[in-house]
């Protein structure tokens, strides 16, 4: 026979109740509070990209929690250019996307003083440096592509190295000129030139794609990205991402994404 609820008991189910209450009023609080993260960040995220005779621009942005580090920004620049960036703060959720809104700021101001990448990336990296204390870095690529004659000058911080793909099936890695953003003030940063001709595509992304694993632990990795990529040559760069987001969602199938994952295709028409 159950015995009757005593006063104790009844004023600790009491204070249990209240305790949840003010447990799930301060989790709502959060909530409400990344959700607004979330949108703050989406409006550092270009509202479109560039419509150029003869370009073709496109992007993807997808994060492993509400807010992320990874981050991609398309922006006009005199003359014709183009500045290109994408990169990947070495951290998740909210203290990652702070670091980004940091960085992003950084470079749009950095570029309006200089054309030259590895002058401007010195900059940001000169600036980012007081600011990383708690380890945080940043790796990077930023391009400035000339939409008039096709050269594309980068720099690689320690970033993926952006895929290369030719329309007759031959491919180059962007390898990296620098080391990554935040780490040293003490390090060469180093810009190379490469021009794309018609029927050229550049794959732009962060490590959350090569680095995305299915249930049994295999990583997606490199070798699986360049034969998406080889799969369609002659795609359009909104096709292009298609192509490898497909890939990737068929090698995980249901699993969550543990990473930030960011893509960004140009394609010389």
């Amino acid at each position: 026979q159950s015995r009757p609820y005593t006063i104790p008991d009844k004023t600790a189910l009491a204070i249990q109740n209240d305790l949840l209450q003010k447990e799930m009023v301060v989790r709502e609080r959060l909530e409400t509070e990344v959700q607004l993260a979330r949108q703050i960040q989406q409006t550092f995220l270009p509202d479109a990209l560039p419509q150029v005779d003869g370009w073709d621009f496109s992007a993807r942005w997808k994060t492993a929690r509400q807010v992320g580090g990874d981050f991609y920004d398309v922006f006009d620049l005199p003359n014709g250019r183009i500045g290109l960036f994408i990169a990947d703060v070495a951290d998740k959720g909210v203290p990652a996307a702070l670091f980004m809104a940091l960085t992003r700021t950084l470079v749009r101001a950095a570029v309006l003083e200089t054309e030259s990448p590895a002058v401007a990336l010195a900059r940001v990296n000169e600036l980012l440096i007081p600011d990383t204390r708690q380890g945080m870095f940043v790796t990077g690529v930023y391009a400035v592509l000339d939409t008039g004659s096709g050269e594309l000058t980068y720099v690689n911080a320690g970033h993926n190295p952006p895929i290369w793909v030719k329309p007759d099936g031959s491919l180059e890695k962007l390898t990296r000129t620098a080391i990554a953003l935040g780490v040293s003030a003490d390090h060469a940063v180093e810009q190379k030139t490469i021009e794309l001709s018609t029927g050229d595509n550049i794959l732009f992304y962060t490590d959350g794609l090569t680095e995305s694993f299915n249930s049994e632990d295999d990583f997606y990795g490199e070798a699986r990205l360049i034969d998406a990529l080889l799969t369609n040559t002659r795609a359009s760069a909104s096709e292009l991402i298609d192509v490898v987001e497909k890939s990737l969602l068929d090698f995980i199938q249901d699993m969550p994404p543990a990473d930030d994952l960011t893509m960004l295709a140009v394609r010389r028409m």
